[in-house]
């Protein structure tokens, strides 16, 4: 049985080092123990086109499309908005702009750990992908971390719910799943949310404030397991770490958040003990946050890889951070470590399942003044051997129940056969002779920056049941005659060609692909059932042909200029 793994790991705006290193553990055990697994490249719904390797770039980019972007025809709330977007790109791009060399250095290390240590596939898939293509595995496992969130103004990633049409009728296994700060805020996304889960084998998660939530409103029963870096004991990263040049130092990590607490405390900590500070963050924040204490001796850590922040935390002497992953290592590593604030409750859930709610900093408080009792690791050990034994026992005996168990196959249709959406209609040629008898109290005529008009109706009316059917055309250009419609339709954010054969193939490759031709629908012709699970956009672009031969139609430009 071929395993396919989906998680966060190439993929990652911040370059945070646990990304790469959770999949890689996950993988890594499954080696082990014998199962042939492939970690998925995978692009999130939410990554956009992000400059990895230079944040800069993107969003100046950004910044100058919005300059460019026309709305003196705006409302003044619109206009508001845009420039607050303006304002956000600007500053992004302010803090980035200093850190080009050390971010492209950091980029290329973790470029390097994936090439060298993951078994992964040669093509990234985004959710677009993995409705027209099948990677081609008998079992998917979507892996830990925050993969279930309900991100704003993006939704939930079906992949990451293993919820995309190739994966229809295959095994699916959660292993340590979490939701993080945003989850279902209405009716329709907590529906959404469960309709996805009915369709695992097996789920397990990673705090037990999911696990409750999951089993208070479903009558799905889902262990906690541990995060998968936690499946090793500490030689597997032992072995990968390198060795700081610095002796003696308190580790400063911070992620998300401005730890201002966490910063705060630290320093206080260092000066007493008369220690430097390492700070690492994946903040773009130049010199680091340490800059504002002057009687601080401390160095700022950038431009390092994977392999470096393993050796950073398994030499400190002490850790202060706000990770949930470096909270791991440090329990991992038996460090002296003290955690900060963060939004989310997966630090203080990690606290709390190894009895170290302790080594939580107080907010205004002083660990020199007030210190926690010392972490009495021979406790920790036991409840850490305890927790790995059910965490390995229950993915082993879920992948074994996969590869032996009958799944009862599903008709995924009816799901699809629900969905709305508007076809635009593109008047194909750019011409200004175009006249149209669109009617404009039911949708908006607009000429677009190609030339072309395109008329969008005000209403989704059409049902992807196989039973809708094109507007009659409206568009009209002279001595032209109207053939019929080419149509590509938006699933996320990727544009589809309907091809003669019904499949759906991606606009950049259709001209790459001549035997696979176009369909031309007739005028008021039915559209097709597609088989996906969402439609963003359709849109039905004309063709014309000219009534008379071209040189015809020359000649009789030439007498009308006359």
């Amino acid at each position: 049985m071929k395993v396919g793994i989906i998680s966060i790991n190439i993929y990652t705006k911040s370059l945070n080092f646990a990304c790469p290193l959770h999949t890689w553990a996950f993988q890594q055990f499954l080696l082990k123990n014998g199962i042939d697994c492939t970690v998925i490249s995978y692009k999130p719904n939410y990554y956009d086109n992000f400059n990895r390797r230079h944040p800069y770039d993107y969003y100046k980019k950004k910044y100058e499309a919005k300059l460019a972007k026309d709305d003196t025809l705006s409302d003044p709330q619109i206009q508001k908005q845009n420039q607050d977007a303006i304002n956000y790109l600007k500053e992004k791009m302010e803090l980035w702009e200093p850190l080009r060399e050390e971010r492209e250095i950091r980029y290329d290390k973790f470029q390097h750990f994936i090439n060298e240590n993951y078994i992964r596939t040669k093509k990234c898939y985004d959710s677009d992908l993995l409705e027209v293509e099948d990677p081609g595995f008998d079992c998917y496992i979507c892996a830990t971390d925050v993969i279930w969130k309900n991100t704003p103004n993006v939704g939930y990633d079906r992949g990451f719910f293993l919820g995309s049409t190739c994966m229809e009728n295959k095994k699916k296994i959660a292993y340590a799943a979490s939701r993080g700060i945003d989850f279902a805020k209405t009716p329709e996304e907590t529906e959404q949310f469960f309709h996805y889960l009915k369709d695992f084998d097996s789920i397990s998660v990673r705090e037990k404030t999911l696990k409750q939530y999951i089993e208070q409103n479903s009558d799905i029963q889902v262990p906690v397991v541990l995060d998968p870096v936690l499946l090793h004991d500490r030689t597997l990263y032992e072995k990968i770490s390198v060795k700081p040049p610095e002796e003696h130092y308190v580790l400063l990590y911070y992620v998300m958040e401005q730890a201002t607490e966490t910063i705060r405390q630290a320093a206080l900590y260092a000066k007493a003990h008369h220690q430097k500070i390492i700070e690492i963050t994946d903040l773009p924040v130049g010199n680091g946050r340490l800059s504002a204490y002057p009687d601080v001796d401390y160095t700022h850590r950038y431009a390092i890889g994977v392999e470096e922040w393993l050796g950073y935390l398994l030499y400190a002497d002490c850790i202060f951070t706000n990770s949930f992953h470096a909270c791991c290592f440090s329990i991992l590593f038996e460090k002296q470590f003290f955690a900060g604030h963060r939004n989310s409750e997966k630090v203080s859930l990690i606290l709390d399942a190894f009895e170290l709610s302790h080594r939580k900093l107080v907010s205004k408080g002083n660990p020199v003044e007030n210190p926690p009792a010392p972490i009495d690791y021979d406790r920790v050990r036991t409840l850490l051997a305890q927790k790995r034994k059910e965490s390995s026992d229950f993915i082993l005996e879920a992948i074994h129940q996969a590869e032996t168990a009958e799944r009862e196959v599903h008709d995924y249709s009816g799901q699809k056969k629900k969905l709305t959406y508007r076809v635009q209609y593109n008047s194909g040629k750019v011409s200004d002779a175009f006249s149209s008898d669109w009617n404009e109290s039911e949708g908006i005529l607009k000429k677009l920056t190609s030339g072309s008009l395109e008329y969008i109706p005000h209403a989704q009316d059409k049902r992807n049941d196989g039973n809708s059917h094109l507007a009659p055309n409206q568009y009209h250009l002279p001595h032209h005659r109207f053939i019929g419609w080419r149509i590509r339709i938006q699933i996320d954010h990727r544009w589809f060609w309907i091809a003669e054969n019904g499949k759906l193939l991606l606009r950049k490759d259709a001209r790459s692909t001549p035997s696979e031709k176009l369909h031309i629908f007739q005028d008021e012709e039915t559209l097709p059932y597609l088989p996906v699970n969402h439609i963003s956009y359709m849109v039905a672009e004309a063709i014309w042909e000219p009534i008379f031969p071209l040189k015809v139609l020359r000649k009789l430009k030439h007498l009308m200029e006359k």
